[in-house]
């Protein structure tokens, strides 16, 4: 248990036994989770094995990569810097990154943001995918991966095609939330600039839940090997295989999460999350109260998708709703590299539930535990 956890009570043990009960069912190796409310840590479990091989457990410190659930926190920045004057929601962002990516004299922030851009899969170009981790099935993918070698904006930007019809539809795109951290990280002058516009925004957030490093990141560099899980692929017959089997990186992979990867910027705990999503979408403390709105109102090019999950036609700026038991929660999934995450806010009583875990495959654990929670909460 985090030292701020609360003398047992019967909401936790009812809790801790659903945990325990869905996680020991489930395939997963590890999981931690943790509810938060008003600022105050109200409980918080973990589960498992956090490093198979190693048999090392999952502990309140252990770090996970929370894939596409950075999206929220990386919106919730822009729409910071927006307010501040930075750059505008609906100006070009040629204005900020100059006319030499694809559509950026037509593209804006706000299209980034609602994943209206129109940008294809730059995950699926010639350019990008020799690059990434080889992938089962895909031809040419992996070819030139080190996962020792940094990353850059350069190497990734290689693989954005002009967009298609800008702000007409909604479709889920990872290359506009990479555009997007370039947009920021030019706005802010590089990376540094960047991560303390990150400081600036959560360290007055709050609350007993401090958003220190070893809970919430975007940066490899403070993450130590000894705390991060081991991301595992789930296989058809309930087995599990290290996601990074064979490629032997000495450090943090490098495609994981950090920059350029502002489509799965962060990694982080339980706690952190929940703190995060808490104080943006709970207590409002991060953001004002209309620009949180915005934020998550639903446009009407996601509504009127064929999205592939329905949670999806939800979308507003990096997040979305999900429904449990007739109740609304606020917030983002994730799923990268042998980990899956889900976190989000109760509308009705602002309760935020974050759940982590190092198991990924085309129907994560994750999305059980963190029903089965939220249906207890």
């Amino acid at each position: 248990m985090d030292p701020a956890t609360p003398a047992d009570c019967g909401p936790a043990r009812r809790l801790d036994e659903v945990f325990g009960r869905v996680a020991a069912t489930s395939p997963t190796p590890g999981a931690q989770a943790s509810l938060v409310r008003d600022g105050s840590l109200i409980w918080s479990s973990c589960y498992g094995l956090a490093d198979v091989e190693s048999v090392t457990p999952v502990v309140d410190s252990t770090v996970f990569c929370l894939a596409s659930l950075g999206k929220t926190m990386v919106a919730a920045l822009t729409l910071r810097l927006v307010g501040d004057g930075l750059f505008a929601l609906d100006a070009p962002v040629a204005s900020v990154v100059g006319s030499g990516v694809p559509g950026a004299d037509v593209v804006t922030v706000r299209m980034l943001l609602t994943h209206t851009s129109g940008y294809p899969d730059i995950y699926g170009s010639p350019e990008v995918l020799a690059l990434m981790p080889p992938q089962e099935g895909e031809v040419g993918s992996g070819s030139q991966y080190d996962p020792d070698r940094a990353f850059t904006w350069e190497m990734l930007g290689a693989g954005m095609r002009e967009p298609v019809e800008p702000g007409a539809r909604w479709e889920y795109s990872n290359a506009g939330y990479l555009l997007l951290g370039r947009v920021l990280t030019v706005a802010l002058d590089g990376p540094g600039g960047l991560r303390r516009a990150w400081t600036a925004l959560v360290e007055p957030m709050g609350g007993e839940i401090r958003l220190t490093p070893d809970r919430l990141t975007m940066d490899r560099a403070e993450v130590d090997l000894g705390s991060l899980a081991r991301g595992y692929e789930l296989r058809p017959d309930g087995s599990v295989v290290d996601a990074y089997a064979g490629l032997h990186p000495a450090g943090v992979p490098a495609d994981l999460f950090g920059l350029p990867f502002t489509d799965g910027l962060f990694a982080g705990t339980a706690v952190g999350v929940a703190g995060f999503l808490d104080a943006l979408f709970g207590r409002r403390a991060l953001l004002d109260s209309p620009t949180v709105d915005l934020m998550s109102t639903v446009t009407a090019q996601a509504a009127a998708a064929d999205a592939p999950h329905p949670d999806l036609n939800t979308y507003g700026m990096g997040t979305f709703q999900m429904s449990v038991d007739d109740a609304v929660w606020q917030g983002h999934r994730g799923r990268y590299g042998g980990f899956s995450a889900v976190g989000a806010t109760r509308r009705a009583d602002a309760s935020t539930l974050a759940v982590l875990t190092n198991a990924m495959s085309d129907d994560p654990p994750v999305e059980h535990l963190w029903r089965e929670l939220a249906a207890t909460v």
